[in-house]
């Protein structure tokens, strides 16, 4: 084996500070990719499809076979073996709810883009951190703290002067309640994902293995949704006599699903690997990217009350990862000094009697129940 000392200098300053890197590069080129697709191929003043919901259902559709295409050519390596011995109520316990809230969320931030700017959009979603921590204090997962309390006030006071510095040429308040809307559900989404997902035994061992739970209710919630808002059957036969390269819209259906994998994939890499801070600074970069691509690309205007907002509201949302970061080391150093209960039997003078061998129990019961750790969420996969 290779000691420390023995290692190439290039090779410790990859391992040391560039060994995120390719994941990181492909989490930003994936996502400012599916961005800029989701605004063209929806937006008003581009090619405007007049199904968004639509056509994010066959991203979910694509999402679904690569998922059970993965998992039936990797069983061991992607651990299947849980979800092959679900119930089928287990499985629609877990997938139903969680699938129709990503299908809102994703699909309500699709269509949220026909109406307004990438980069207003953007800034919006950057919101989500308020509605994680609101669901995650209703359903009794997440305690509310000071320090919690300012940084959430700070992002609300950012989103305030973001919306209020938006040009009325531009800002479209349906649009806005659309995508504020997303942000509302896609806290509810990443709870309700953390806590179903949390009482399995085992629990999943891949993003791969979730996505193949989660896809099928992800795919038909929306075919309904489109079917019941946006009735393609006719919008579908005006847009087909209007634009002779339908057909390569629609292609472009799979192409956004194949995208939206491989930014999942680079991001699940990173949860893995990276630590939170490095997630953090990776997710604000991504955001600030999404933003200037809206600005460059789509020509999205910036005034000066805007780029106070988006600096108050990524300052907001990196002290929100800090402090959760901060809180989740906190939690563990002190569940890690709460004594077993094997630890109380074998030391019999840490106890007089029985009551106090019961109370320490207790106690290290109650820590776990209210020491449940949140997902984050640091990706979109609209």
């Amino acid at each position: 084996m290779t000691s420390p000392r023995n290692l190439d200098p290039v090779e410790t300053f990859w391992n040391e500070h560039c060994i995120y890197l390719p994941a990181m590069l492909g989490w930003f080129f994936f996502s400012a990719i599916l961005s800029s697709y989701n605004k063209y191929v929806f937006g008003e003043d581009h090619m405007n499809f007049p199904c968004p919901l639509l056509l994010t259902s066959i991203h979910f559709s694509i999402q679904w076979m690569f998922s059970h295409i993965a998992c039936a050519c990797f069983p061991v390596e992607l651990g299947t073996k849980r979800v092959d011995t679900m119930t089928w109520k287990e499985w629609a316990w877990i997938s139903i709810p969680c699938g129709l809230t990503t299908a809102l969320d994703v699909g309500l931030s699709n269509l949220s883009l026909k109406y307004i700017t990438l980069t207003f959009y953007t800034m919006v979603k950057s919101s989500t951190p308020i509605f994680v921590l609101f669901w995650a204090w209703l359903f009794k997962i997440e305690r509310i703290t000071l320090p919690l309390i300012c940084v959430i006030l700070v992002i609300a006071g950012g989103e305030l002067m973001t919306v209020y510095g938006e040009d009325e040429g531009t800002f479209r308040f349906w649009g806005f309640m659309l995508c504020l809307t997303a942000s509302v559900l896609s806290g509810l989404r990443w709870t309700l994902v953390q806590t179903l997902l949390q009482k399995l035994d085992p629990p999943l061992e891949s993003t791969i293995v979730t996505m193949k739970i989660l896809a099928p209710s992800m795919f038909f919630s929306m075919l309904i949704l489109s079917g019941c808002i946006e009735q393609p059957w006719s919008k579908l036969d005006e847009a087909r006599a209007q634009d002779e390269n339908f057909g390569m819209v629609v292609a472009m259906g799979c192409f956004g699903g194949v995208i939206a994998i491989m930014m999942i994939l680079c991001e699940f890499w990173l949860i893995l690997k990276a630590s939170a801070i490095i997630l953090m600074i990776g997710g604000v970069i991504k955001e600030l990217t999404t933003i200037t691509i809206g600005v460059l690309v789509f020509k999205d205007t910036l005034n000066f009350m805007n780029s106070i907002g988006v600096f108050i509201v990524f300052l907001g949302v990196c002290s929100y990862k800090y402090v959760f970061h901060l809180q989740k080391q906190e939690l563990r150093a002190e569940m890690e000094a709460v004594p077993t209960e094997e630890e109380f039997l074998d030391e019999e003078d840490r106890f007089v009697d029985e009551d106090d061998v019961t109370l320490g129990s207790g106690e290290k019961r109650d820590m776990n129940e209210t020491g449940m750790e949140l997902m984050k969420p640091q990706y979109r996969d609209e």
